[in-house]
């Protein structure tokens, strides 16, 4: 049976199912090796693929059923249905029952495919299956072989037309920002398999495997850390409360949708996700790409991940061990955690982080990438849009950006740039890339790094950063045209003005001629000027026509539907406004982006398509780092987007495994971002420790960091930190 409760532990194979679009066959529990065998050149479609490998992997333990994966001859109709609605949607299909084989089979065969089928007895079949554990299969009901033929018969065909859907996509798809070519769309789809699918699959099965690994804690040091984590949880509570939002009971719910509603017409240029009811979704995944651009949704999912965490502190913790949940694909590319814990939003707070500890008689090996989103960055102007990069002259010459940019603000050579003027200017190299305007990078600088500037001080730092690394002006440059998506969105035509206005001009233009019905964008700058002004006015001066005005609200009128009301009210009311402005050129101005891998996402904001191009290569190239270590047979304790913590043998060679670990990291990487320079810092540590740094004994082995204790670096780590002075080894990323 499935243990709904420890959904980690791997359940019995009872009976499986094989169609090839013309035969189906049963095949029982002594028959799986044979069978796997006997098709072993044969590729495999499965929905959700990690779960059903890991089940086959426990019947027939001597098969390597994940040679198929490495082969890329194996499908899975799950991701590739949630990278298709990334594609023409815009979000992941991750919400509850968005994603099963009864949604897809209903979506691209047009079926019903029953989940709630009952035996004679008045039992769930697909939850009943273990009545039949080691049975003949003469024996079993049909109602059980039925639906399991069924479900046989649907994955194939689902695969087939899925599969036909993206390949229709992707050949008409060249105006989307970030295509590179048609060669380079059939490599990626070879290579990666298409939207990134191959990747996105060995994710899945490595981030289920640590899932199943889990996380052992120190249950002397949780003692010590619940009351500071209540401290902390209420402190952030309160901060909550002050912005008008209850956390929990009566009437949480509806402030929660409130405080959203007032934040996105604050936000417009972000994207606030919805659920299909139209109300603002409120997930975890959902808020994820929000965290960056609205401190308040930081601060919840930071509340959220303090009270989960207190709460399997105090009531969870029985076993000693934790069991973090991942999803595999967010909007933007990364993973994310939830579940029993939040594994990649744990407080940064070494108090806290030290109560997670290896299992017993191992240690710690904790791997990250150093400034990996940047090279990502570099790499995307190299390669996919052919642009110098200097960003990627930089970081082959092996400088620290940080301290290169500091350098050039300070006019100072980089080795006298000191730490503090390094970590003044780290938000604009971070911040910058993702398109953050003057009031989001001071928000974000304040909230991530505790650092306050001034407006003139951001607006000088943003125009340095554009100096030092000129291909980033073209980077950031709107690729959208706004006008016209506004008249496409309200079918704003010259024939349309002309018969609401009885207004011919623009219509019998010769610049204009067979023109007329078309979404034309002069019309779309026209109605953005409406939007913003009592007195709008065309480009020589002369006021719109009462008539012209009546038209563009008119047509106005067609988009309220889902806006915030404060917008809606705004257009119903017809009342003018930069700020409604602002919100409808970001709402119409959402477009689709490719990622360097080949997978696109669609309806994303301008700070989201920038995000994604360097987040999503960045997290495409960290999975399958991921995978390669997985492979190599080492244990994965927990996967933070660019850092792994691996677990090794205390008595083993830990210099000889962190470098084997370095090296796969690098090579992973290295597929995605073959021309730019990258980096792997590593730890041995007892326990995790953020600050923790490679030290080594005089024989050059490497040891256990510990804090405030004397240490002996490496040759190359003591020239590293000589030409940084105080930067820590690990402080760039």
């Amino acid at each position: 049976m499935i243990d709904w409760e420890r959904h980690w532990i791997t359940p019995a194979y009872i009976i499986g199912a094989a169609f090839d679009g013309k035969q189906g066959y049963f095949v029982s529990r002594e028959h799986v090796a044979a069978f796997w065998n006997a098709h072993d050149e044969a590729g495999a479609v499965f929905h959700n693929a990690a779960f059903d490998l890991d089940v086959i992997r426990l019947v027939a333990p001597e098969l390597d059923v994940y040679a198929k994966v490495d082969a890329d001859l194996v499908w899975d109709t799950w991701l590739l249905h949630r990278l298709y609605a990334l594609a023409i949607e815009g979000h992941t299909a991750g919400n509850e029952g968005q994603a099963t084989l009864e949604a897809c089979a209903e979506r691209y065969l047009d079926i019903n495919l029953p989940k709630d089928v009952i035996d004679d007895s008045g039992q769930l079949v697909r939850t009943s299956y273990g009545q039949w554990l080691n049975k003949p299969l003469a024996k079993m009901s049909a109602v059980y072989l039925e639906y399991l033929a069924k479900d046989a018969i649907a994955t194939r065909q689902v695969f087939k037309r899925l599969t036909k859907k993206i390949d229709e996509l992707l050949g008409d798809c060249r105006g989307v920002w970030g295509y590179v070519s048609d060669e380079w769309s059939h490599e990626c789809r070879e290579r990666w398999g298409p939207l990134t699918h191959h990747i996105q699959l060995r994710a899945a099965i490595v981030l289920k495997e640590i899932t199943r690994n889990g996380l052992h804690i120190d249950l002397a040091r949780r003692d010590e850390a619940v009351p500071m984590l209540k401290a902390q949880r209420d402190e952030v509570e309160s901060h909550l409360r002050d912005q008008g939002v209850l956390t929990k009971g009566k009437g949480s719910q509806k402030a929660l949708q409130t405080k959203l509603q007032k934040l996105a017409a604050l936000h417009p240029a972000v994207n606030f996700p919805r659920t299909e009811k139209g109300l603002f979704a409120t997930s975890a995944e959902a808020l994820h790409d929000l965290v960056e651009y609205v401190p308040f949704v930081n601060d919840l999912l930071k509340y959220r991940a303090l009270d989960k965490l207190l709460e399997t502190f105090l009531n969870k913790l029985d076993r000693g061990v934790v069991h973090s949940s991942f999803g595999v694909l967010a909007r933007s590319g990364r993973t994310s955690s939830f579940g029993e814990l939040n594994a990649q939003n744990l407080p940064k707070d070494d108090r806290i982080r030290n109560c997670f500890v290896p299992s017993k008689g191992h240690v710690f090996l904790d791997h990250d990438y150093s400034t990996i989103e940047l090279a990502a960055l570099a790499q995307a102007c190299v390669s996919q849009f052919g642009w110098k990069s200097e960003m990627a002259t930089r970081i082959n010459a092996g400088d620290d950006l940080h301290q290169v940019f500091a350098g050039f603000v300070t006019r100072k050579p980089q080795e006298e740039v000191t730490a503090s003027e390094r970590a003044r200017v780290k938000p604009i190299n971070f911040g910058k890339p993702g398109g953050m305007g003057p009031r989001s990078l001071q928000t974000y600088a304040k909230m991530t790094y505790g650092i306050e500037y001034t407006e003139h001080e951001v607006a000088e730092l943003s125009e340095q950063w554009l100096d030092l690394f000129p291909e980033m002006r073209e980077f950031l440059k709107d690729t959208v045209d706004t006008p016209l998506e506004l008249a496409r969105a309200l079918d704003l035509t010259l024939v349309g003005h002309h018969e609401h206005t009885d207004d011919d001009r623009m219509l019998r233009h010769p610049q204009n001629a067979g023109q007329g019905h078309r979404p034309n964008p002069i019309l779309g700058m026209m109605c953005l000027r409406a939007l913003g002004s009592d007195d709008p006015r065309t480009v020589k001066g002369k006021p719109y026509t009462p008539a012209c005005v009546d038209y563009f609200w008119t047509k106005l009128g067609h988009l309220t539907e889902g806006l915030p009301e404060k917008f809606a009210k705004a257009i119903r009311e017809r009342t003018p406004s930069k700020a409604l402005q602002r919100f409808v050129s970001s709402h119409v101005g959402r477009a689709g982006v490719f990622v360097l891998t080949g997978r696109m996402r669609a309806a994303a904001g301008y700070t989201a398509r920038h995000n994604t191009i360097f987040q999503g290569l960045t997290s495409d190239g960290a999975k399958i780092a991921l995978w390669k270590v997985w492979r190599k047979d080492y244990k994965i304790a927990n996967f933070i987007h660019d850092q792994i913590l691996v677990e090794v043998p205390a008595t083993d060679d830990l210099k000889e495994h962190a470098e084997r670990i370095k090296k796969l990291m690098i090579k992973g990487m290295k597929e995605v971002l073959p021309d730019v320079r990258i980096d792997v810092k590593y730890a041995a540590t007892d326990r995790w420790r953020k600050k923790a740094e490679a030290v080594f004994d005089e024989q050059g082995r490497l040891r256990l960091w510990h804090p405030k204790k004397d240490r002996t670096v490496s040759p190359r780590s003591a020239q590293r930190s000589e030409k940084q002075k105080s930067v820590s080894v690990r402080a760039s990323g």
